[in-house]
């Protein structure tokens, strides 16, 4: 049996990043080696997702620990280095000391909107407009790369969630069951949305009680 010295607070983040990666895999909110996540184990270190594996069969000794730079301070098991889409993650806690947790997935009917171009329909659900608000989407960037991180900085800062055209989708969450619980919501949305759109007309809610929706807000 292999031991690992780490505290029982980070043993149950890592123990929730695997948990929340078999849920995404399951769901179908990311295929192969797609997708990538992190937490906060303190102001200076994060915790992320290995490169290359199959975010739905991960281990917690697959983790890697990043300092806000993203330099590697602890490889995961086997030597495995982090996300290659880390930068994205450093710059949503920069622009976000409140959070503690950014989950980047693949969802297939909210990338389908992207893919056509569709702005996410922000005011066709109760729940939306009620608990997550305006979902923008990004300029297009070149992924794995500075481009990503840059994209979502105007945005980050003031939305719990970013589109990434032709790629995925990113939320923040004080915890990693929030991000997720923003990250599944925004799915159910866009696929309510694209059913309606096959089905007829996708009307949004009237201005009047969006207003008081966002007043109760």
């Amino acid at each position: 049996m292999r031991r690992f010295r780490w505290g029982l607070r980070e043993q149950r983040l890592r123990e929730a990043l695997v948990e929340i990666g078999a849920r995404l895999y399951a769901r179908g909110l990311i295929s192969a080696n797609d997708g990538n996540f992190s937490v906060r184990l303190d102001a200076r270190r994060i915790l992320i997702t290995p490169r290359g594996r199959s975010k739905g069969w991960l281990r917690p000794e697959d983790m890697v620990v990043l300092d806000m730079e993203g330099r590697v301070l602890q490889m995961g098991y086997g030597g495995a280095g982090p996300s290659s889409e880390w930068p994205m993650h450093i710059e949503a806690y920069r622009q976000r000391p409140d959070i503690a947790a950014v989950l980047h997935a693949h969802p297939p009917f909210t990338v389908a909107l992207t893919v056509s171009g569709v702005p996410f329909p922000s005011e066709v659900l109760l729940e939306v407009v009620m608990t997550i608000g305006k979902v923008p989407t990004a300029r297009l960037a070149v992924p794995s790369s500075e481009d990503d991180a840059l994209a979502i900085r105007e945005w980050i800062r003031d939305h719990q969630a970013v589109l990434l055209p032709h790629h995925g989708v990113v939320t923040i969450g004080r915890t990693l069951e929030e991000a997720w619980v923003i990250l599944e919501r925004i799915e159910y949305a866009a696929k309510v949305y694209l059913l309606s759109r096959v089905l007829g007309e996708a009307r949004p809610l009237p201005p009047e009680f969006l207003a008081v929706l966002t007043s109760a807000g």
